[in-house]
């Protein structure tokens, strides 16, 4: 017969025991403000990876729609990240649990979102029906539509005090709603800013809101410190380009940037950057590249621009620019059809999406090494959870 244990031997066991358990738990934590969302565009699904712990893949949230074209806004706490699908569905996901919160039919083709300067509600454009939607993060229900004159929405971003902003792509108008008034007005219209707005964007400092515009040749300029006009602002077309259409696809605004006093913009049908003076506004120089860029995005210290092309010739192709000269520094090839790029919160790393070749790819910006290839369906956009704390993402 066995002796018993003495009673300290057990107590020792047992705290030892739950030590052990709480260090697991502890081990499957993790916090939210350097999270790594990436779509996975034909899965429905998005991928949450941890670039704090070694580019971890904490788990996947499956059941969010059609995410074709699908980008991601998140809360002022990074705790939940809001996608709208393509046949319209705005899901809540919350990021510590790795679930759908709630999700809620707002369109029938949605193109993008925004989250308001508060945290109180969500908006989101429309191409079908042609309207803003507002709903409350409180109840996640619909507290108003703004209907816009039949026209999609695009370009849509949030913006100091509380504004919305968003372009009309058919009624050829820029927007400004408040979103601190209960019934959202639409303070302001623009009806003289060219003709096909495509997508817009907010500056970092949340002062000048850009529309790109498909059958202009200038970009349609908005300065929220001086309102009453919008100013139309030329870009330069490269060299032995007269004629730019048609094109395999359009800029994104997204990561345009303004750096060193120039703002490095991506021409519709041009092989490279139109680089504009923002003192006086006026075009510099252009900057050739291999293709035509879909994303040009700056690394957060604004030193390095990573250009990525997606479709037609150099699709494989990533090229880094150094800002200071104005040349190409680095040509990666990371796979097949590069969709997307997103920078960690202080740039030591970017993670690129291979579309063709289903992975992730995670590079140091510094040093150009290859870190780590994460296996992904499909992958598209990648969105970091630190846009929680930026204007016009």
């Amino acid at each position: 017969m066995k002796s018993p244990k003495p009673l300290r031997l057990i107590v020792a066991q047992a705290i030892l025991g739950l030590i052990l358990t709480a260090t697991a738990m502890a081990d499957d934590k993790w916090g939210t403000s350097a999270l790594m969302v990436v779509i996975e565009r034909e899965a429905g699904s998005v991928l949450v990876i941890d670039s704090a712990q070694d580019h971890k893949v904490l788990g996947k949230v499956e059941g969010l729609g059609v995410l074709h074209h699908a980008s991601i806004s998140f809360s002022r706490g990074s705790r939940y990240a809001y996608v709208v699908s393509r046949d319209g569905f705005l899901s809540k996901i919350d990021l510590v649990e790795l679930k759908v919160a709630n999700k809620l039919k707002v369109g029938d083709s949605a193109i993008g979102l925004a989250v308001t300067q508060d945290g109180k509600y969500i908006a989101i454009s429309n191409y079908k029906p042609g309207n803003i939607v507002i709903v409350s993060d409180e109840t996640f229900e619909i507290v108003k539509t703004i209907e816009a004159d039949n026209s999609k929405t695009v370009g849509l971003v949030d913006a100091p005090n509380d504004l919305l902003i968003v372009s009309l792509m058919d009624a050829n108008e820029i927007w400004v709603i408040d979103a601190s008034k209960p019934d959202f007005p639409v303070i302001r219209k623009y009806t003289d800013i060219g003709v096909k707005p495509y997508d817009g964007l907010l500056t970092p400092d949340g002062r000048w809101y850009i529309a790109g515009l498909f059958h202009s040749p200038w970009v349609a300029m908005l300065d929220l410190w001086n309102p009453e006009n919008i100013t139309k602002v030329p870009l330069p077309k490269p060299p032995d380009k007269p004629d730019l259409e048609p094109v395999l696809k359009i800029p994104h605004l997204e990561g345009w940037i303004m750096a060193d006093g120039d703002l490095f913009a991506p021409v519709i049908g041009g092989e490279g950057l139109a680089v504009v003076d923002t003192k006086t506004w006026k075009s510099k120089e252009f900057i050739p590249l291999s293709a035509f860029p879909v994303f040009a995005m700056a690394r957060p210290d604004m030193r390095q621009i990573w250009a990525n092309y997606v479709l037609g010739k150099n699709h494989d192709t990533v090229e880094v620019v150094d800002i200071k000269t104005k040349k190409v520094i680095k040509i990666l090839k990371p796979g097949k059809k590069i969709f997307h790029m997103q920078f960690t919160p202080k740039g030591r790393y970017v993670y690129i999406s291979s579309n063709g070749d289903n992975k992730v790819l995670v590079y140091d910006t510094k040093t150009f090494e290859l870190i780590k290839e994460i296996p992904a369906q499909k992958p598209s956009g990648i969105f970091c959870s630190d846009r929680s704390n930026k204007f016009g993402l």
